[in-house]
């Protein structure tokens, strides 16, 4: 009976050995966790750029990097269009305009998409982007993006000039900026500086000078 009883436990020992084997092979072969912007990450051949939700897209963390107290995170998830928020002193939140603008940017023959981005910091402020993205063999990337005017457009203005409106013009891009003259409250700025920008190796690089104009809203 003892050499029955040792065969018995030895073939359940063995039992539990394959199952535990198993579990491991299981997980040796398990996909990894997919990345934050899943919803895009593994695009079907021939899928154009005006597919993606970009309110879904996670976004680069330095979209939020000038008003944020702490280091600002990588990546920043959105849903909806907005993100939780990112930094509970600031009061941070990023939110993406779903009014996406496409264009042939840089003559590949395939449109990019231009995504306008605002971070919101409470009282203190905004920090605004326009971005260029295009698909990559895993899903959406940003090509390059626009944080600030140009130094002549910042110098005219009494206050950090901020983005106004974003158009596209054939294969460029074209960013309002609103400027305030020096008697011009806050809320109220009297100009506006359009700057047309091209898509070169990669690089938003301006095309002329700045046309300053009334102000329209």
């Amino acid at each position: 009976m003892r050499t029955h009883s040792r065969s018995h436990n030895s073939r359940v020992a063995l039992a539990g050995l394959g199952m535990m084997a198993a579990l491991v092979a299981l997980a040796g072969n398990a996909q990894p966790a997919p990345p934050a912007d899943a919803a895009v990450a593994d695009r079907s051949a021939g899928q154009q750029i005006s597919e993606v939700d970009f309110t879904r897209v996670a976004q680069p963390g330095n979209a939020c990097s000038q008003g944020m107290q702490g280091r600002p995170p990588l990546l920043v998830l959105v849903e909806g269009g907005s993100s939780e928020v990112l930094d509970d002193r600031s009061f941070t939140r990023l939110e993406v305009d779903p009014a996406v603008l496409y264009a042939d940017l840089d003559g590949d023959g395939a449109d990019e998409a231009v995504v306008r981005v605002v971070c919101n910091y409470g009282a203190n402020g905004e920090q605004d982007t326009v971005q260029v993205w295009t698909l990559a063999a895993r899903g959406p990337v940003v090509v390059d993006r626009i944080s600030a005017a140009p130094d002549e457009v910042v110098d005219a203005s009494a206050f950090p000039p901020g983005v106004h409106r974003v158009d596209v013009d054939g294969d460029e891009l074209a960013v309002t900026f609103a400027v305030h003259a020096d008697d011009d409250p806050h809320c109220c700025p009297s100009q506006q500086a359009e700057v047309r920008y091209r898509l070169d190796g990669g690089d938003l690089v301006p095309v002329g000078t700045p046309v300053t104009s009334a102000f329209v809203a």
